[in-house]
C-alpha cells in the first residue's frame, strides 16, 4: 500500500476548518521518497479541480488528523505525525520554525483579509510544505523506538474521540459577541462556535482554545454563551475524579457514596469542603507522613509515588497506565516526586476520557443528542428530548461504570444550570 504525506491548505488560516466559510484550497501529496505535487481544489491559479480519492486507498502521514478527517473522512489509515512525535519526545513537531518569506509577508500585510491562502502563489505553498514533508520523513524513521501497537491505539482513539466532538460545534446565544468580544463574531459559523483539542500537552490532558476563547477555562459569565441547539444542556461532573483515578490504580475501593465523605472520617471531620480540600492539598502538594500512617488510601498513593519516582530516575522515563505513552526525562522540567504523580494523574484522566468518549459517540450514534464539550473530569451534552430519558440513563451508565460517579446538572445556557438528582435517572 502507497504511503502519502498529506498537508491540507484551507482558505483560511484564522478560521477553523469546520467553518462555513472555509473550505480546501490546496492539497499538497507526497509520496515517500517520490515527487511532490500540490492538488487544487479552490486557488486563484487553479484551473481544474484536483481528484484525491486515490488517497482513501493508502496510508497517510499528515501533520493534523483532525483536519484532515474533515475532507477524507474514508480514507483508509491517517496517523497524525503531531502525535507521533508527542508519544515519542512528549512535545508536537516544531513546525514554527519553518518559515517562507513570501507567506510571512503576504499574511503580515493582508491579516484581516479572508481566504488569503487563495492568492498565495501555489510554489510558495509547496515550498513550505516540502520543508514539512522532510521534517516528517525523518520523524517516521524513527517509529521503531516506540511501541507501534499501543500507538496505533492512541492514534486511532484519540484523535476520533476529540473529532468527534469538535466536529459538533458548540451553539451560542445571540448576544455570543457582546458577552465574549468582537473577535468572536468572525469565527461563529451557523450559530455556533467550534473547539480545537490540541493533544500535545506535557502530560497529554488536552488544551482547548480557537478564535480568541478559551473553551477550557470559561468563567460562568462567558458560559452563558454557550447555548442548546436542541432543547436543554446537561453536564455530567466526576466526583473526586483525581482520587478514583488513583484509587482504580492502586486497587483501593471507595465506598458507594462521595469519595470526599468516605475520607472525612479519616481527617476526624465530618464537613465535606474541609475533607475535599486536605485531600487536594495532599495528593497534589505532598503527603505529610502522619497522613500515610493513618490514612489506608493515601498510604498506597504514597507507596505508588515512590515506585514511580524510582522508576522515573532509573529508567528515565514512565509511561501511562492505558496507552503506554512514554513520558521521557529529558522532556520534563523540574521533576520531583509529588509533580510525577500529578503528571501521571492528569495522563490517565486524559486516556480514560479517551475510551469513555469513544463508548459515548458509539452509543449517540443516530441518536440526535450529542456531546458538545469535554473539559477534563465533566461532559457537556446537547440534549434531545426525542431521545428520552433512557438516553440520559445510558450516558451515566457509560460514565460511572467501575464506581465513577458523577454530579448531573441541567438548563438552557452552560452558565446557568441547575443540579439534577440523579437518583432520578436511576
Amino acid at each position: 500500500m502507497n504511503h502519502y504525506i498529506v498537508i491540507p491548505i484551507f482558505s483560511d488560516n484564522q478560521l477553523h476548518p469546520f467553518h462555513q466559510d472555509n473550505g480546501l484550497s490546496l492539497l499538497y501529496t507526497k509520496q515517500l521518497d517520490g515527487e511532490s505535487k500540490i492538488l487544487t481544489i479552490d486557488h486563484l491559479d487553479a484551473l481544474d479541480v484536483d481528484d484525491f480519492s486515490f488517497l482513501n486507498d493508502s496510508i497517510i502521514l499528515t501533520p493534523n488528523k483532525k483536519y484532515l478527517l474533515k475532507i477524507c473522512p474514508d480514507a483508509h489509515v491517517i496517523y497524525d505525525m503531531n502525535l507521533l512525535n508527542h508519544y515519542l519526545y512528549n512535545k508536537p513537531l516544531d513546525l514554527d520554525s519553518i518559515r517562507v518569506n513570501a507567506i510571512d509577508n503576504l499574511n503580515s500585510k493582508y491579516y484581516k483579509m479572508k481566504e488569503i491562502n487563495t492568492i498565495i502563489p501555489m510554489y510558495k505553498h509547496l515550498q513550505y510544505c516540502d520543508e514539512v514533508a522532510e521534517i516528517i520523513t525523518i520523524l517516521w524513521g524513527e517509529k521503531e523506538k516506540i511501541n507501534w501497537d499501543s500507538y496505533q491505539r492512541y492514534n486511532n482513539e484519540a484523535i476520533m474521540a476529540f473529532y468527534s466532538i469538535e466536529r459538533e460545534g458548540v451553539g451560542i446565544a445571540d448576544n455570543a459577541v457582546e458577552i465574549f468580544d468582537n473577535r468572536v463574531e468572525r469565527h461563529i459559523s451557523n450559530r455556533r462556535l467550534y473547539t480545537d483539542y490540541f493533544l500535545h500537552t506535557t502530560a497529554g490532558r488536552p488544551s482547548n482554545s480557537f478564535g480568541s476563547v478559551n473553551f477550557a477555562a470559561l468563567d460562568e459569565p462567558k458560559r452563558r454563551a454557550i447555548v442548546a441547539k436542541n432543547d436543554m444542556l446537561f453536564e455530567f461532573d466526576h466526583d473526586a475524579y483525581h482520587l478514583r483515578l488513583i484509587a482504580d490504580i492502586v486497587d483501593y475501593e471507595f465506598p458507594n457514596g462521595p469519595a470526599h465523605e468516605h475520607l472525612a472520617k479519616f481527617y476526624g471531620s465530618e464537613n465535606y469542603q474541609e475533607s475535599k480540600a486536605k485531600s487536594f492539598q495532599y495528593l497534589y502538594g505532598g503527603i505529610p507522613p502522619d497522613v500515610v500512617q493513618m490514612n489506608p488510601f493515601f498510604s498506597s498513593v504514597d507507596n505508588l509515588s515512590r515506585i514511580l519516582w524510582e522508576q522515573f530516575k532509573e529508567q528515565k522515563y514512565i509511561e501511562t497506565h492505558i496507552y503506554k505513552r512514554r513520558m521521557m526525562a529529558c522532556n520534563l522540567q523540574d521533576m520531583n516526586r509529588n509533580k510525577l504523580l500529578n503528571y501521571l494523574i492528569q495522563a490517565t484522566e486524559t486516556e480514560r476520557n479517551i475510551k469513555t468518549i469513544i463508548k459515548i459517540q458509539r452509543y449517540l450514534y443516530k441518536k440526535k443528542t450529542s456531546l458538545i464539550l469535554y473539559n477534563y473530569d465533566s461532559f457537556l451534552f446537547d440534549y434531545c428530548k426525542e431521545d428520552g430519558l433512557e438516553l440520559l440513563k445510558g450516558i451515566m451508565k457509560i460514565l460511572e461504570r467501575n464506581n465513577f460517579l458523577t454530579k448531573i446538572k441541567m438548563g438552557m445556557d452552560f452558565g446557568q444550570m441547575d443540579v439534577l438528582d440523579r437518583e432520578k435517572l436511576l
